[in-house]
């Protein structure tokens, strides 16, 4: 008769464990967990309310301001001609605020536009952004004439800015520009973003303009025209039979020029698909930015 096989003992559970129960004999470490968690908790609540002061004074007493200026002034326009002008709006207060964007007085009887969807702005405190403004002449118009801006606050109607432009009729344009011409310019270029100067070839503005971008320096001043060569053209004998060759300027400066007068100033507002593309796209480091470029042309070689 077979004999019955002995069961083995069950083995013991570890000393030290109880129902998963850490042993006594063991150090709990929970109560300093608790404490560490209570600490960040206790700082994270100082941060917070701290801030929170911050910002309800801020917000319980805000102060408004904003300030004005054109970045070129002084403008030629024959009669009946036009250019344009380009206003940099800073908000001067402790918070964000609206801005709108009017005409004071016209005592040139000019047709005047601000750019199309910046007649009201919003600007963070302490930040700056240009906008356009067309100016046209009338067919009798004489002499030195001028009109004032205003830039009133929304959040307190009775801060504003003014500022006047200027422009000069006693003038005659020259020839006009057309597909396929070579031209001599002046140029000014800004970041649309917040107006800090990239280049410029006038002088006025490297002796008075104050917003450049980081590494931007007297050092990188010229004065000398801009030859702009095949305006308009993709390549010899496209679109015009007018072209020689290829254009040499990124498409948005480009396409400003064409129809332009000798002795006008004009500016544009260029997307960054019509500049230097779009961000990583190119190694420009003006890759992604959204541009505003002064023309004045000077002469059609």
């Amino acid at each position: 008769m077979a004999k019955r096989a002995r069961r083995s003992k069950k083995a013991k559970p570890p000393a030290n464990y109880r129902d998963g129960k850490i042993d006594s004999s063991r150090p709990d470490s929970k109560p300093a967990l608790i404490a560490l968690l209570l600490v960040v908790i206790l700082i994270g609540s100082g941060l917070y309310l701290t801030s929170m002061v911050d910002t309800e004074e801020t917000v319980a007493n805000p102060t408004y301001g904003v300030e004005a200026e054109f970045v070129t002034n002084n403008h030629n326009a024959e009669p009946g001609g036009e250019t344009d002008f380009v206003l940099l709006v800073r908000n001067t207060g402790s918070v964000t605020d609206t801005f709108t964007i009017s005409i004071k007085s016209n005592d040139g009887g000019f047709t005047i536009d601000v750019e199309n969807g910046f007649e009201t702005i919003m600007l963070t405190k302490d930040s700056l952004k240009p906008l356009l403004i067309n100016v046209k002449t009338s067919s009798s118009a004489e002499g030195l004439l001028y009109a004032y801006i205003e830039v009133t606050s929304g959040g307190d109607s009775t801060k504003t800015a003014e500022v006047r432009m200027d422009v000069n009729t006693d003038y005659d344009f020259g020839n006009l520009t057309k597909t396929g011409d070579t031209v001599d310019v002046h140029y000014a270029g800004i970041l649309a973003s917040n107006a800090k100067l990239f280049d410029s070839s006038m002088e006025y503005i490297w002796d008075n303009y104050q917003y450049r971008r980081a590494g931007v320096t007297d050092g990188n001043k010229h004065t000398d025209t801009l030859e702009a060569r095949h305006i308009g053209c993709v390549e010899a004998g496209n679109p015009s039979e007018n072209c020689d060759g290829s254009k040499g300027m990124i498409d948005g400066f480009d396409s400003k020029m064409i129809g332009m007068y000798e002795g006008q100033t004009l500016a544009v507002r260029i997307p960054a698909s019509q500049a230097y593309g779009e961000a990583g796209s190119s190694s420009s480091d003006l890759a992604g930015e959204d541009l505003i470029f002064i023309i004045e042309m000077v002469n059609i070689n």
